[in-house]
């Protein structure tokens, strides 16, 4: 028995068994309409409104929203404005071009996982001010970054991995920015259990194949 490649396909397995467990919120499973809030608790993600309060370092002088617009809306729909390009977002997305309309501030809100995940992407579009849409990426209480293009316009996005993610806030664009949020994806942290299985029994395959090497 080779020992390289059997090592090989178990490391390649707990990657897999990881990615194979991200989840993606594309919003097709609301009606247009509906306000995200508790929708997704049980794959363990439940959002709110204005986590940020007071002055933001935007490069907007407006403070942070007290009414961020969290309405599930179609992208084609008459109430959506430009979203640019690439194609990243379709059907169902997050935020009207009229809720920035009527928010006070720059849009904010926050995903908390009831579970640490270890991964986190959002698809935006629609973006003019490229700093002023980010994403906010907690362990805890403790930031561990702040991830924004600052190039970027038209559609995009952002992303982060870390061994523990509770809390993701999400900066979606500047008072006079309208900008759509489509497929959040996260993976939760560390292999399944059946990995676990599989990674014991690998290595007892190779105990056993390298005590017949040895013998």
């Amino acid at each position: 028995m080779q020992l390289k490649p059997l090592a090989t396909a178990l490391f390649s397995a707990l990657l897999l068994s990881t990615a194979a467990r991200a989840t993606t919120l594309t919003f097709e499973n609301l009606a247009t309409g509906a306000v995200l809030g508790t929708q997704y608790a049980a794959l363990g993600v439940v959002f709110s409104a204005n986590p940020f309060t007071g002055s933001n370092t935007n490069s907007t002088p407006e403070d942070w929203a007290t009414n961020t617009d969290m309405t599930i809306v179609a992208s084609g729909g008459p109430d959506v404005g430009g979203l640019g390009g690439p194609a990243l977002v379709g059907g169902n997305i997050l935020h009207a071009f009229s809720g920035w309309l009527n928010e006070d501030g720059d849009a904010n809100f926050a995903a908390d996982f009831s579970t640490a995940v270890s991964s986190f992407s959002a698809d935006f579009a629609g973006v003019a001010e490229g700093q002023d849409t980010a994403i906010y990426v907690f362990d805890g209480a403790t930031l561990l970054a702040k991830v924004f293009n600052t190039n970027g316009t038209g559609q995009y996005t952002l992303s982060y991995s870390a061994p523990s993610i509770t809390r993701v806030v999400i900066a979606a664009g500047s008072f006079g920015d309208w900008v759509g949020v489509d497929n959040i994806s996260f993976a939760p942290a560390g292999p399944e259990p059946q990995t676990f299985v599989l990674l014991a029994g690998g290595l007892v395959a190779m105990g056993l194949a390298l005590r017949r090497r040895v013998g």
